[in-house]
């Protein structure tokens, strides 16, 4: 008759380990959690500093336009017709990529 309690007194053994392991996995899900819009922030001020730097680049003098002159001289240049086509064959060109690589979505 004592099998049945070393039986019990093992699979309370396991189920605390169990309960153990569950606790760690739930907190470590919450701080990878938490890392992810850090991540995707870093990933999105890169993207932003990059892009930013090729704009400049095709500035004379970048640092005395103010920020104004500079919105304006983009909203001129995506008003030409050369420029709207070529954006949206590039966004096409981008969602049929994905959807050849993703096939069953």
């Amino acid at each position: 008759m004592t099998q049945p309690k070393t039986d019990i007194a093992y699979l309370r053994s396991e189920k605390a380990k169990a309960e153990q392991r569950l606790r760690y996995y739930q907190h470590r899900e919450k701080i990878l959690e938490h890392q992810i819009p850090e991540l995707t922030r870093k990933a999105r001020v890169h993207r932003l500093c990059t892009r930013a730097g090729m704009l400049e680049s095709f500035l004379v003098c970048p640092e005395e336009l103010t920020d104004d002159q500079v919105m304006e001289l983009l909203k001129i240049s995506f008003r030409q017709p050369e420029v709207a086509v070529a954006l949206a064959q590039m966004i096409q060109d981008v969602q049929e990529r994905r959807s050849v690589q993703n096939p069953l979505e």
